[in-house]
C-alpha cells in the first residue's frame, strides 16, 4: 500500500475501498488493470471486481496517455 493510502474491505459487499490521507497519490490497481490518481486528501476509490468507481480520482487504464508516468508515479508512492 503506497504511503498516504489506507484499505477498507467490506465482507458484506465484496467491495473494497482506498481513501488517500495526503494531499496526493497512485495506486496500481490489478484487479482492473490500472492505476488510480487521488487528486487530493480524502479521495477515494471504490473497487468491485473489474469495475472501480471514485470520488476525486482519475482512472488511468493501461491504453491511455499518461499510463506510463504514472505507473512511474505509483511506484515512487510506494515508498
Amino acid at each position: 500500500m503506497p504511503g498516504g493510502v489506507s484499505q477498507l474491505f467490506n465482507p458484506d459487499t465484496g467491495r473494497i475501498t482506498y481513501k488517500c490521507k495526503k494531499d496526493s497519490a497512485f495506486l496500481k490497481i490489478e484487479a482492473f488493470g490500472g492505476i488510480v490518481k487521488f487528486n487530493k486528501k480524502n479521495a477515494k476509490a471504490i473497487v468491485s471486481g473489474p469495475s472501480v468507481s471514485s470520488e476525486d480520482c482519475e482512472i488511468i487504464k493501461e491504453n491511455d496517455p499518461g499510463y506510463d508516468d504514472a505507473l512511474s508515479m505509483s511506484a515512487i508512492t510506494k515508498k
